[in-house]
């Protein structure tokens, strides 16, 4: 007859009623939490804030609540406001990094460089090996104009994380602005390896090889732009003003024809056509833009027409006389 063992019997109910007890301890999120965090994603953000601030009411003490709803705020650019609930967040619990990047992030949309440089000191304490903190901070400080300490976080955050164009453009625009353009061709050229698409890498690259006089470079840079956007007047400018370098003035002329058919009142358009004509001595073509252009408002075509337009007239009249 074999012998039952209550005592084993009564350990296992006790560890059933333990495992039942610590399910039902398990913070289920509070349901106004929920709805608020629904709407910011649906983006209709100041419902979530309504949500958020009836779900403080009950849970005061939830640092999230203040988190998600600073979030919300900073959708409707209110970054004043929304620090003071990432700052919230942050007494009730220092041990969140986002909550110190987000609070970076509005301060620098506030313009307090400095108190953003702080936040993401105290991020990094918590996560050193976060490119999103070094790229921030490199950016903060690139607008407090301490540049070597800005391309020294921009370098650390690629050391982190090379497959992130964003910060190889960065870092490549603060070189343009150091008048390092060598680096700069570097980092944009890395930034077209990891994506191909990106209008900004080809535009700054071109802008590069222009201010080297590498015109050429900067034609085909430019026109892999255009290949990518081709309504941006703004890149058949800057490819004409390379051919223009080249001195293939024909060609920069049909440039600005594209422009002027995106919008046919641009009168620097018009005025820069002029002048390209003028160089292939197609001077009725020049006087006619020139004039465009005046009409338009670039009102020192004008000059132009006077001395260049009207040379041809006043020859006549004396060969008459």
């Amino acid at each position: 007859m074999s012998r039952k063992h209550p005592f084993k019997l009564k350990v296992v109910s006790l560890l059933f009623l333990l495992i039942i007890s610590c399910t039902a301890c398990v913070p289920v999120k509070n349901e106004l939490f929920l709805k608020g965090i629904k709407s910011y994603d649906e983006e209709q953000y100041r419902t979530a804030i309504a949500y958020f601030n009836d779900a403080v009411k009950d849970d005061p003490g939830n640092a999230e609540l203040y988190f998600y709803r600073a979030k919300a705020k900073m959708q409707l650019d209110s970054c004043k406001i929304a620090i003071d609930d990432y700052s919230r967040a942050i007494i009730l619990d220092k041990t969140k990094v986002d909550y110190f990047i987000n609070r970076g992030l509005a301060n620098i949309s506030c313009q307090n460089y400095y108190n953003a440089i702080f936040d993401f000191d105290f991020a990094e304490v918590l996560d050193s090996a976060n490119a999103q903190i070094f790229f921030n901070r490199a950016y903060a400080r690139e607008l407090i104009e301490d540049y070597p300490e800005a391309l020294e976080d921009y370098t650390v955050a690629l050391s982190l994380d090379s497959t992130n164009y964003k910060y190889f453009i960065n870092r490549g625009l603060l070189f343009s602005s150091l008048d390092n353009s060598v680096s700069a061709i570097e980092d944009f050229s890395s930034a077209i390896s990891i994506d191909p698409n990106i209008i900004a890498a080809y535009k700054n690259r071109g802008d590069e090889y222009f201010n080297l006089g590498k015109f050429s470079e900067a034609v085909v840079d430019y026109s892999n732009a255009i290949a990518i956007e081709a309504d941006n007047s703004s890149l058949y400018y800057s490819r004409a003003e390379a051919k223009i370098g080249m001195s293939e003035f024909l060609s920069a002329a049909v440039d600005y024809t594209y422009v002027i058919s995106l919008d046919p009142k641009d009168a620097t358009a018009y005025y820069n056509r002029g002048i390209c004509y003028a160089n292939i001595n197609m001077k009725g073509n020049a006087c006619e833009d020139f004039n465009k252009a005046g009409e338009l408002g670039f009102f020192e075509a004008y000059n132009v027409v006077k001395d260049y337009c009207e040379e041809k007239d006043k020859s006549k009249e004396k060969t008459k006389k």
